[in-house]
């Protein structure tokens, strides 16, 4: 029997004992024998299930934290996913802006320096000779 169940069955026994009176010796030590034996089971069996209490809630935690853990790998890959596709869009759209800008560009230069207006011959003017 491990101490704290002695110490269980000691604090029992001195608690229901007391409480038990006027019988013959005889029959005193009978009741003593029967109850300390009740109440040794007593302590090991709520000893047994304390320990089980405790194995359940770590077990409870453990699967907690496992979910837990889940939970942020799953967020974690969708956030991935997410962002491979974000940036294989701004890729694609670089390639896009790289294309479309090209053949503009030929086309703009060509309309953009006619459009600034000539200058006007001017008329010549003989000089005078000296």
């Amino acid at each position: 029997m491990s101490e704290d169940t002695k110490k269980l069955t000691d604090q029992l026994v001195q608690a229901i004992l007391p409480k038990l009176k006027g019988l013959s010796e005889k029959n005193a030590k009978k009741v003593l024998q029967e109850t300390h034996k009740s109440i040794a089971s007593v302590a090991k069996k709520y000893s047994k299930l304390i320990a089980e209490q405790e194995k359940e809630k770590a077990k409870a935690k453990a699967k907690a934290a496992k979910e837990a853990k889940k939970k942020t790998e799953k967020e974690a890959k969708k956030k991935a996913k997410e962002g491979k596709k974000v940036a294989k869009a701004k890729l694609l759209a670089s390639l896009i802006a790289k294309e479309k800008p090209a053949a503009p560009a030929a086309a703009k230069k060509a309309p953009a320096t006619p459009a600034k207006p000539k200058a006007k011959p001017r008329a010549r003017t003989p000089r005078a000779k000296k």
